[in-house]
């Protein structure tokens, strides 16, 4: 069957429309949510807040767990089964009109969630931005949604060819999240002089080595605050954070929310 546009199957616990889009809370009451096969007139990205559940999707099985975000183009078929009491997801709903006024593609859409942790923290700002009572003004919003479909690019960024020590060094800072990050080894490993990687780091990733590494101890710490039932204080120094302070103070400027309220949506 076709699910009408700006729906999403589950308990919608708030929800919002802004420019072309429909942003929701939606909650899924354990296997009672069972779906059938099914598809969206209109594209859609959701972020798994809380709980899990499997997904049949583009052929194959998923597991999905907290911090998960994924794309479904328009029409395409998919079902969820085996929801845990406790799940809960943003769901963003992206009309037709919104894709093409925005000038980005289903496929680019994809492209931007597999390659950039960066959509995942832009779409919980433009949610915290939809919800937050204090915040009247349209033009921000629209902003942030501009954002989050185009984040921004450098001319080195978007090249087709990026070097293959690139490639390395993000898997590296990905795997190596929780170690220290030394400049001379890094480059050592890479095979190639630190000040290639200082230079260009900044075109290829579109950000600070720094900040990128920031941005990962951050999604790190997403997952923890919603599986765990850890102390703030003790996530913080989990995930690289010299004190809680830094820890809450680099969140809030990433995500929009403060740790304790994002562990409460």
């Amino acid at each position: 069957m076709i699910q009408q546009a700006s729906t999403f199957l589950g308990k919608s616990q708030l929800s919002r429309s802004v420019a072309g889009c429909t942003v929701a809370l939606t909650s899924y009451a354990g296997n009672s949510s069972f779906e059938e096969w099914h598809s969206h007139q209109n594209a859609s990205i959701s972020f798994l807040l809380n709980g899990t559940h499997e997904e049949d999707l583009f052929g194959k099985k998923h597991k999905r767990l907290p911090g998960d975000i994924k794309f479904i183009p328009a029409g395409e078929m998919h079902r969820c089964n085996n929801y845990t009491s406790d799940a809960r997801k943003i769901n963003i709903d992206l009309s037709d009109a919104l894709l093409k006024e925005m000038d980005i593609s289903a496929d680019e859409i994809m492209n931007l969630l597999q390659h950039s942790s960066q959509v995942k923290f832009t779409l919980l700002k433009f949610y915290h931005e939809l919800h937050d009572p204090a915040n009247h003004i349209t033009a921000s919003i629209q902003l942030t949604l501009y954002e989050l479909l185009h984040p921004a690019k450098t001319q080195a960024s978007g090249s087709k060819q990026r070097p293959q020590w690139t490639s390395r060094l993000q898997q590296i800072l990905h795997d190596e999240w929780n170690q220290p990050s030394e400049l001379n080894d890094l480059a050592a490993r890479l095979g190639i002089h630190p000040v290639t990687i200082s230079r260009y780091f900044p075109l290829y990733f579109s950000s600070t080595l720094s900040n990128y590494i920031r941005h990962i101890k951050v999604d790190k710490a997403l997952a923890m605050i919603k599986i765990t039932t850890l102390n703030l204080t003790e996530i913080a120094y989990q995930c690289g954070f010299a004190d809680q302070a830094h820890f809450t103070r680099t969140f809030k400027e990433v995500t929009g929310y403060l740790p304790k309220n994002f562990r409460r949506i």
